[in-house]
């Protein structure tokens, strides 16, 4: 029904011109009528009281190991038992923030903690693999903030040593846990907008101050920032045959704003952008033959979302994230997920897998050498 009132108001036009203005109008207005708000699945959430009260540990002490800490303490049943950080007395003003009874300033003694179940990763994204690497090793299950690694050959080793381990490890990539991941998977999955034919994602912000994204080989614009939408576009349509990216490398060495074109075995395309010196609305859409999805921005945490029929100038219902977890706190649903998987004794995330993980790092590899960084 959408597409032939689509072809009839197109008819409309094409033949009478403005002539049949309204009547099209009034075509949209009762297109806009074939979703409904029940036609906007309710998010699968996971009740913090379902999983199992994991003791974790903590590798750093800096911003995202504070968001970290408040959500977990905040939102779910985990339990935070220690802490390390190399920096003296960064560890123990952490702890005493957060009620936590040990502190060490060796990352070797935290995972041979005997008391601890769980390590989460929140150093720099450059000393992730060998931080991952020493807690699996250590026989500990693992959360890696993202990226898990700066290039995907060294992800793809720390999740071969996790399941030669047989331990539990994933990437923090907690924009697949929130509500609203859920209720696109639903609405892609069930034919509801059809075959997806383009989805559009961007990140931007103006981070000329974080130092780190501009050394080579500490971070990047793609991993950090990046690593977003692509990861958006992985999840809905697996991976790429083609990548074309061009962009603007910051002092020839490492990248501040890049574009990039992925198109799929499908015939879908997504078009991505991202920038580290300006900002972006920082929004996503995926548009398929029957209709529309719009993401409000920013699309990684926890916002809002609309359906809309495939018609030019036509709305539907819309969903938004009134819940009390807003912003970052939105950590909280990977952690939830996470203590799920252990449970189950599962060795990789039934929403990124090992290998997805990896791909999306690979794109992002990809899309910086099209560019011109030198990657190692």
């Amino acid at each position: 029904m959408v597409l032939s009132l689509g072809a009839l108001a197109s008819r409309s036009f094409s033949r009478f011109g403005h002539l049949d203005y309204h009547l099209a109008m009034a075509m949209f207005a009762e297109a806009a009528k074939l979703f409904d708000v029940s036609d906007i699945p309710e998010p699968e959430i996971l009740d913090a009281d379902s999983v199992p009260a994991l003791r974790w540990g903590i590798l750093g002490a800096g911003d995202i190991a504070e968001v970290f800490a408040e959500t977990l303490q905040k939102n779910t049943k985990q339990q935070i038992v220690a802490v390390a950080s190399k920096t003296p007395g960064k560890g123990e003003k952490f702890a005493s923030r957060f009620g936590i009874q040990k502190t060490y300033l060796s990352y070797e003694q935290l995972v041979q903690d005997p008391e601890i179940d769980a390590v989460y990763i929140a150093t720099l994204p450059h000393t992730h693999k060998p931080d991952a690497l020493l807690a699996i090793r250590a026989s500990k299950h693992v959360l890696i903030e993202k990226p898990s690694a700066l290039l995907a050959a060294d992800a793809e080793l720390i999740y071969e040593e996790a399941r030669k381990a047989k331990v539990f490890a994933m990437e923090a990539m907690w924009s697949r846990y929130l509500p609203q991941a859920s209720i696109i998977r639903q609405l892609v999955s069930s034919g509801a907008i059809g075959d997806i034919e383009v989805i559009q994602a961007d990140f931007g912000q103006d981070n000329r101050t974080i130092e780190r994204l501009w050394i080579p080989g500490q971070s990047s614009i793609m991993q950090d920032m990046g690593i977003y939408p692509i990861s958006f576009v992985q999840m809905l349509l697996g991976d790429p045959v083609k990548i074309s990216a061009t962009g603007t490398l910051h002092n020839g060495v490492s990248e501040s704003f890049a574009s990039a074109v992925l198109e799929f075995g499908s015939g879908a395309r997504a078009v991505i952008n991202v920038a580290g010196k300006a900002h972006l609305p920082t929004t996503a859409a995926i548009s398929g033959t029957l209709g529309v999805v719009l993401v409000d921005g920013p699309f990684f945490i926890p916002s809002a979302l609309e359906l809309r029929p495939a018609l030019y100038n036509s709305h539907g219902p819309s969903w938004q994230d009134t819940s009390s977890i807003q912003g970052h706190a939105g950590l909280c649903y990977q952690v939830n997920h996470f203590a799920s998987y252990v449970a189950q004794n599962l060795l990789d995330s039934p929403l990124q897998s090992h290998q997805d993980t990896v791909s999306v790092i690979r794109i992002g590899e990809e899309i910086r050498r099209q560019l011109g960084v030198e990657i190692p």
